[in-house]
């Protein structure tokens, strides 16, 4: 059975969305995410995007109960810390809204300010 591929690219032809069968951030999709912030996306969080782990924002797969199904592209992927990355394990979310500010909620629901 053959596999259906989608690879959207820019006027300038870098590779800017891949489908679901590209699981992690690399290449131009991964410098496409870095060059949108400077920093952890964590509130208060200063270490330089080039030191952080690029990951999904809405997970590629279901893992512990959370939602999966999450793209590869630069609208899903977002930058932080090693330590923060870690707290998406226990029920942390973030996401950016149309304006690009990052929003850090907690398991509760309730924003980090």
């Amino acid at each position: 059975m053959g596999h259906l591929r989608r690879v959207v690219i820019n006027a300038a032809g870098v590779v800017i969305d891949k489908s679901r069968k590209q699981r992690f951030f690399t290449g131009t999709t991964r410098l496409a995410v870095q060059l949108a912030d400077n920093e952890c996306l964590w509130p208060g969080c200063h270490v330089p995007v080039s030191a952080c782990q690029i990951d999904h924002t809405i997970g590629w797969s279901p893992n512990l109960g959370r939602a999966g199904g999450g793209q590869t592209n630069p609208d899903n992927g977002g930058p932080t810390c090693g330590r923060h990355n870690r707290l998406k394990e226990t029920g942390y979310t973030a996401w950016r809204d149309p304006t690009g500010t990052w929003h850090t909620n907690r398991p509760d629901g309730t924003e980090i300010e």
